[in-house]
């Protein structure tokens, strides 16, 4: 294992896994009413992963290092011991799907009043890059942070490697589980992720504590102060919606404070192709 690693409690930096092009395009479906409240607290937050529907989003915090084997024998030990705490946001690389739209935004059409009458689950798209998203957190950072940041490509992998990559590396000599006490050990834990959700095809944005006293609650999110017309290059709206209510949260969304692009999504738009006739055909 290579000795050029950065112990979490080191000076703050900034560590970039798997993304060689900052200048990517992602995107985020936030809940309606949060991504308003971003805008008018210009503060986005980060959530600590074992609060996310997917319980295996942290896989070393579900580990018990099992001594049985040795002479003599050692007692066990939870891995989750040697885990500095973490909060994160989950981007995609995805350009856009009916998949992710429906995961994330829930839409269901009154047919007399033609609304929403789902507002509660209701998204909105919003788009970035991973420079703009450094260059938020490099604003928190330079303002004295207490933890290390990092944003990382997922890597989707079996679920039987992602175990055998955790074994290997509590095994490995001269680091063993205080690996996972690295920024690098650390980051990458948080970065492998099952096949099973391979379409999401995300970037995910983290707070990792450098010195987090053993003895303090770990809150379950993190605010980020950010300038939301910088860092959101557009906006859009369920494309599901009808007219007149996307004009209605268009204006919501600028009468909260956002001044940047505001794009129309067509996904769902029914349009009528014109084809040019090249030879005479019979009437219906």
């Amino acid at each position: 294992m290579s000795l050029n690693l950065t112990q979490i409690g080191d000076e703050p930096t900034r560590h970039i896994v798997r993304l060689p092009d900052l200048d990517v395009a992602v995107r985020r479906i936030f809940p309606l009413d949060r991504f308003l409240d971003i805008v008018r607290s210009k503060q986005m937050g980060l959530v600590a992963p074992h609060t996310w529907e997917d319980p295996r989003e942290d896989p070393t915090a579900l580990c018990l290092l099992d001594g049985s084997g040795l002479s003599p024998p050692k007692a066990p030990q939870d891995l989750s011991a040697y885990l500095a705490p973490v909060w994160a946001q989950c981007w995609s690389l995805n350009p856009g799907s009916d998949t992710l739209l429906r995961a994330y935004s829930r839409v269901r059409i009154n047919p007399q009043s033609r609304r929403n009458d789902d507002r509660e689950s209701e998204g909105v798209i919003v788009t970035t890059t991973v420079r703009h998203l450094l260059s938020a957190m490099e604003g928190w950072h330079a303002d004295g942070a207490d933890c290390q940041f990092v944003i990382g490509r997922v890597e989707y992998i079996a679920d039987g490697e992602i175990g055998q990559r955790i074994v290997n590396a509590c095994n490995t000599e001269g680091y063993g589980p205080t690996f996972f006490r690295t920024l690098q050990g650390r980051a990458e834990s948080l970065l492998w992720k099952r096949t099973y959700f391979g379409h999401e095809r995300e970037v995910r944005l983290m707070l990792i504590a450098r010195n987090w006293p053993s003895d303090q609650r770990v809150p379950p999110f993190r605010n980020l102060r950010v300038k939301p017309d910088v860092l959101f290059h557009s906006v859009s709206l369920d494309p599901r919606l009808d007219v007149f209510e996307r004009a209605e949260r268009e204006a919501e969304i600028r009468d909260a404070g956002y001044a940047g692009q505001i794009v129309r999504d067509d996904s769902y738009q029914k349009t009528i192709n014109r084809l040019a006739m090249k030879r005479e055909w019979p009437d219906p």
